[in-house]
């Protein structure tokens, strides 16, 4: 007798008042017996679950966020979240959820180029060593190769996943050998681009130059304003937060620059019209913000200079007096001829004779920097005292003239710089990248 011939048997000792209808209790019987299939079912997934997934939770979180694919290359809410921790950290702010969303899109956008970068050398078999890699590291961020473990065990202790960082360190050290590799071959720079680039200088002599920073925020796609002047106000926002212009810049440009110390000034010549009417009109130290051809540009003036000006002498005479005297002294009542000496009203003159720029205290070099011949400065001061500035004399030193062989080697870092943000940025355009979700 099977079980269900049991049921069946035992309903005939049941009073006929009390008798289930056989129906019902054969519904009853295949819905439990389904019924278990179900729970076995799902006790197995579970199970299965715990013991294959559950076990590697770190690597389960970094898999199922995928926000991010270029080609076969993924980002997740993983890497997205670290790498904003570490930009945090880097530029000292809190990690909080107006700070994260303030560098998010950002960080995105920097993780995209990063994995451009990796296709595009592995593309080109470009590779490196492990060694290369701590070499590399340990140079951005300071710290000894052979204390590599330390620095694991700090970022550790942080809450930091040292894999990340290496993965960014990796993309940019692949990105510079690929550089060198493809673009540096193909420079060519010849004998007539130094002369016209000596000459150039000399023709140039009168005109400003200006040591300036800049983070371009361009548009996603040709007319998308929003999204750029988006990120842009996100850079303010953190610029008012206390952070250095130049520390937030690395944050968050875009374009490869190549690392130049001659290549610091820029001619006026050299910069785009509306670039130069603001760094015109803005005082060091100054920051602007505004709008170009293909998206939204904030700018940082250090410094600005008439051209050449690092190859002069200066002679010139400095006054120091009361605010109020010094705003009564007219250019004529002061000439070149006087030494040093104590004039009326206590005004102390003091004459200097053929200082380079370099030798004298940076605020007299920014004052007389914009001033010709016979000019007279305005009135500035060092929180100690009120100065004002005459220029008698600027001369060429032929010690400190720039050398063929200086402008050949800033004619080759313009070029490069030039070429390698060609490439990334037309490496971007050209890319397949589908977005799950932001």
């Amino acid at each position: 007798m099977n079980a269900l011939e049991c049921l069946s048997h035992g309903l005939d000792n049941i009073p006929t008042t009390q008798k289930i209808p056989h129906q019902i209790i054969l519904f009853f019987y295949l819905v439990s017996k389904k019924l278990w299939k179900v729970i076995f079912k799902i006790i197995f997934f579970f199970l299965f679950k715990i013991i294959f997934f559950e076990s590697n939770v770190y690597a389960q979180e970094k898999f199922e966020g995928m926000i991010v694919s270029i080609d076969k290359e993924i980002i997740t809410t993983y890497d997205l979240s670290q790498r904003i921790k570490l930009a945090l950290k880097s530029l000292n702010l809190e990690d909080s959820i107006s700070n994260r969303d303030s560098v998010r899109e950002r960080m995105l956008e920097l993780l995209i180029l990063e994995k451009i970068k990796t296709i595009e050398a592995k593309k080109n078999d470009i590779s490196h060593t492990e060694e290369e890699l701590i070499n590399f590291t340990s140079n951005i961020y300071n710290f000894s190769k052979d204390d590599f473990d330390g620095f694991k065990s700090f970022l550790e202790n942080e809450g930091f996943d040292i894999d990340i960082l290496l993965d960014q360190m990796s993309s940019e050290l692949l990105w510079k050998k690929f550089l060198q590799k493809t673009i540096a071959s193909k420079i060519i720079i010849s004998e007539q681009e130094i002369e016209d680039s000596f000459d150039e200088r000399t023709k140039n002599k009168g005109k400003y130059e200006f040591d300036y920073n800049e983070v371009l925020f361009v548009n996603d796609s040709p007319g998308d304003w929003q999204n750029s002047k988006k990120k842009m106000m996100e850079f303010l926002k953190l610029l008012d937060k206390g952070i250095t212009f130049e520390n937030l810049s690395k944050k968050f440009t875009e374009v490869y620059t190549m690392e130049s110390q001659n290549n610091r000034w820029i001619l006026e010549d050299n910069i785009d019209d509306k670039t130069k009417d603001s760094l015109q009109n803005m005082k060091t130290g100054e920051i602007k913000s505004f709008r170009n051809s293909d998206g939204y540009k904030v700018i940082k003036l250090n410094k600005k200079r008439f051209y050449g000006n690092s190859n002069f002498k200066y002679s010139f005479l400095k006054l120091t007096a009361s605010q109020d005297t010094l705003k009564k002294i007219k250019n004529n009542d002061i000439n070149c001829g006087m030494v040093s000496e104590t004039l009326e009203n206590d005004i102390e003159l003091i004459k200097f004779e053929n200082i380079m720029l370099e030798e004298m205290n940076e605020i007299f070099s920014e004052n007389l920097e914009i001033l010709k011949e016979g000019e007279m400065s305005n009135i500035f001061t060092n929180k100690v005292e009120f100065m004002r500035l005459k220029l008698c004399k600027k001369e060429i030193d032929d010690k400190n003239v720039i050398s063929k062989n200086d402008i050949e080697k800033i004619i080759y870092t313009q070029k490069f710089n030039q070429m390698a943000n060609t490439l990334i940025s037309n490496l971007r355009k050209n890319t397949n990248i589908k977005f799950f979700n932001k």
